[in-house]
């Protein structure tokens, strides 16, 4: 990814205009220059209020002077940057004007022949293991699921067009308390056999009779239940006879069943990890203890992390079993010593924080210094319009469920006016691309730390902030250059005829493209490109009213309007990518 020459100029003139004024400016000077909320502002704005206290100045009067020094710059070097046209004072901030024809030359080649795409990382490349999804078998995958499939994949796209090499992992709850109270109520209470398709689900309804039933049972029934739970539990990690025979063939059910939910979604991940397969996480307690990082205390051990503001971590119960904590934190090790990873992202819900500063510290204490590269990416729960959703309640919209229900509204609203016209094959994979989008879309625009609400209609609508609106403006420009056909794309066109202002507006946009993909990247954000994808089709949908290739007054303005709109839709495709979104070329 080139440096942005734009930007760049800016830079460059005040860092000459402070060297003027006696201040020493920040080595990274550019991370500190802005967009303009408003394009009539300017292009490019630098905020003064930090030099107040250096130059003993307000702001208004500091960029004032600057702006003087720079404009007089530009109007006396006839070798002054090209890509600066004027600049100015608005208040507290110096305003700048770029050539957007400059910028147009520049960015449209570049989009166009895919150079632009070609992505460096601005530090050292890195191996990153970005772990996300993490289901449970023996429950149901529900859209509540999702936000954690569509963050992480789509951090993942991300982080590797930057440049980095990027391990997707997946850690799948295959063990534990949740399994035994399935399998004991599937082998001693269950209502119906198990069907021949979508079995997985199946076995998430067990679990939440299961769960009603311990919840309902009078107390001298509950007593027993669970010792029979816990029998169950003792049979399964026994790894022999019925019980586990059982186990693998459900848990199968379980792993056959996420894997066609991610084939749906386009998702995939280069390692998966089993919690069954944690066997050394009694070997890290050891080797705590051996360290003295860990203490005992009645028969248990853990680590007093109060210091820190931490509480205690137990790691490992007074009757010998490991807990959540202790296989994540033999997790961990795995990740550092057999994959030699720089970095490790965990996609995990915002109620884990706490567990997770708990691990990496514990990790720290324990001598890893890649403790310090862990990261937390907490998001926010998908609500249902009525309130939280619980597999424990069974008040969740099963992937069966929401798939059906989206697939028949996309036909019923954009796909049965082309029955008979296109193959059927095209109309189920169209109805396909369009749900995901506007599930994947939905579940990465906001802010990760933020709860958000899903309403099936509200995300399917083809106007505002949505992806079936991304995916129906991807598809009016494939439509604008299907009926250009005999127009040719010239990367060399004359973009200075481009003055409308939704012209202007649309170049200025998909100059942000890289800006945008690589704080997503560095902050651990992908509503930052989501937001930015839906930036630039609304100002394309603006440009398509406007602009019209066909009735353009001259073949030099069709020309150049073309190698606009196809360059928009390159990126467009590209962007859409990186939140893993392949849009139909139709709809």
């Amino acid at each position: 990814m080139a440096s942005d020459p734009f930007l760049s100029a800016v830079a460059r003139l005040l860092r000459q205009a402070l060297g003027e004024l006696g201040v020493a400016p920040e080595a990274n000077l550019a991370a500190s220059i802005e967009q303009p909320p408003n394009p009539e502002l300017g292009d490019y704005a630098f905020p003064c209020f930090p030099l107040a206290r250096q130059l003993r100045k307000g702001p208004p009067a500091i960029a004032k002077e600057l702006a003087a020094r720079i404009a007089a710059r530009l109007g006396e070097r006839a070798d002054g940057p090209r890509e600066v046209t004027a600049v100015e004072a608005a208040g507290p901030y110096v305003n700048f004007r770029v050539s957007l024809a400059e910028m147009a030359r520049q960015d449209v080649a570049a989009f166009l022949d895919g150079s632009a795409f070609a992505a460096t990382p601005a530090g050292p490349r890195e191996k990153v293991m970005i772990e996300y999804s993490q289901p449970n078998t023996h429950k149901a995958f529900h859209v509540g699921h999702l936000r954690n499939v569509a963050l992480g994949d789509a951090l993942a796209r991300i982080t590797a067009y930057l440049g980095h090499t990027v391990i997707a992992a997946n850690y799948i709850g295959d063990v534990g308390t949740h399994i035994a109270r399935c399998l004991w109520y599937t082998q001693r209470h269950r209502r119906e056999d198990p069907p021949a398709t979508e079995r997985g689900e199946w076995l998430g309804k067990q679990y939440t009779a299961a769960t009603q039933m311990l919840e309902d049972a009078p107390e001298e029934r509950r007593g027993a239940y669970e010792r029979e739970v816990s029998e169950t539990l003792q049979q399964i990690e026994g790894r022999s006879g019925p019980l586990h025979e059982l186990w693998l063939e459900t848990r199968q059910w379980s792993l056959d069943s996420f894997a066609e939910i991610y084939r749906w979604l386009g998702a995939h991940f280069d390692e998966v990890f089993y919690e069954s397969d944690m066997g050394e996480a009694r070997a890290i307690v050891e080797d705590g203890l051996a360290r003295g990082v860990f203490q005992r205390s009645q028969g248990a051990v853990g680590i007093d992390l109060e210091r820190f503001g931490l509480g205690f971590l137990l790691v490992l119960k007074a009757d010998g079993t490991t807990l959540y904590a202790t296989k994540d934190l033999a997790l961990a090790r795995l990740k550092f010593e057999r994959f030699g990873i720089d970095r490790s992202i965990y996609v995990v819900g915002a109620e884990q924080t706490l567990h997770f500063q708990q691990v990496f510290k514990t990790l720290e204490l324990l001598g890893y210094p890649q403790a310090a590269r862990c990261t937390h990416l907490a998001y926010g729960l998908v609500m249902l319009p009525e309130g939280k959703m619980s597999s424990r309640a069974g008040n969740v919209i099963l992937f069966s469920r929401l798939r059906a229900e989206m697939d028949a509204y996309i036909r019923s609203h954009y796909l049965d006016a082309h029955r008979g016209d296109w193959p059927e094959e095209e109309i189920a994979e169209t109805a396909r691309r369009i749900a995901v989008a506007a599930l994947r879309y939905g579940m990465v625009k906001q802010d990760p730390g933020r709860a958000i609400v899903f309403a099936l209609e509200d995300w399917l609508v083809s106007e505002g902030d949505t992806g079936t609106y991304l995916c129906y403006a991807y598809t009016r420009i494939q439509s604008v250059l299907r009926n250009a056909a005999g127009t040719s794309v010239n990367p060399r066109a004359d973009f200075a005829l481009l003055t409308q202002d939704t012209e202007r507006r649309l170049i200025r946009q998909l100059h942000e493209f890289n800006r945008a993909v690589r704080q997503a990247g560095e902050q651990s954000r992908p509503n930052l490109v989501a937001n930015f994808l839906f930036q630039l089709c609304k100002e394309f949908s603006r440009a398509y009213v406007t602009s019209p290739v066909l009735r353009a007054e001259t073949p030099a303005l069709a020309e150049a309007r073309l190698a606009l709109f196809t360059a928009t839709g390159r990126v467009l495709e590209r962007g859409l990518s990186l939140i893993g979104i392949v849009p139909p070329s139709r709809m």
